[in-house]
């Protein structure tokens, strides 16, 4: 089900951007960041969001603090999976890489209780939702492991990255 996009002023602020039902009864929903329920979702997704994190080796130059404030100014998207009982099982965190050739969007942070199970869906969803709005590519910063779980998805390698402290 496709929900729409935030209100005119004489209505409230809608919860979700983007809203999709899955057959067996869970969703996957594009949270609208000026909604009250906000600081709920967050909550929940907080651990969700420092475990991506901490299992990136990437804790040393941003947090999930960074990142739930990003969401919460609305430079980074917050997306959620609930279960058949409307509990949050899954968040992914998209953010956008503006480049002079094309623009994208990359995943900030991915992780929940359950986020396999319906793997497939919800990339391919949030795929097709970025493609519509303009955006020409899909980028997952992951360890070694990424690349042999998402080659058969389509993704493709394209480069080491390398780190040195300062």
């Amino acid at each position: 089900m496709l929900m729409e996009v935030a209100s005119t002023q004489d209505q409230p602020e809608k919860e979700f951007i983007f809203s999709t039902q899955l057959d067996h009864g869970s969703s996957y929903n594009l949270v609208n960041y000026k909604h009250w329920s906000l600081v709920r979702k967050l909550t929940k997704c907080y651990p969700y969001i420092e475990n991506a994190i901490d299992r990136s080796n990437c804790a040393d130059i941003f947090n999930a603090n960074d990142t739930v404030k990003r969401i919460a100014k609305g430079s980074s998207d917050l997306w959620i999976m609930f279960d058949k009982d409307r509990e949050i099982i899954a968040c992914v965190v998209i953010g956008f890489a503006h480049h002079d050739q094309s623009s994208g969007i990359i995943a900030e942070a991915m992780g929940g209780e359950s986020f396999l199970c319906d793997y497939d869906v919800g990339m391919k969803m949030m795929e097709d939702y970025y493609r519509e709005l303009g955006y020409d590519f899909f980028e997952i910063t992951g360890r070694k492991g990424w690349e042999k779980l998402m080659a058969p998805r389509g993704y493709e390698f394209k480069s080491v990255k390398l780190r040195k402290a300062l």
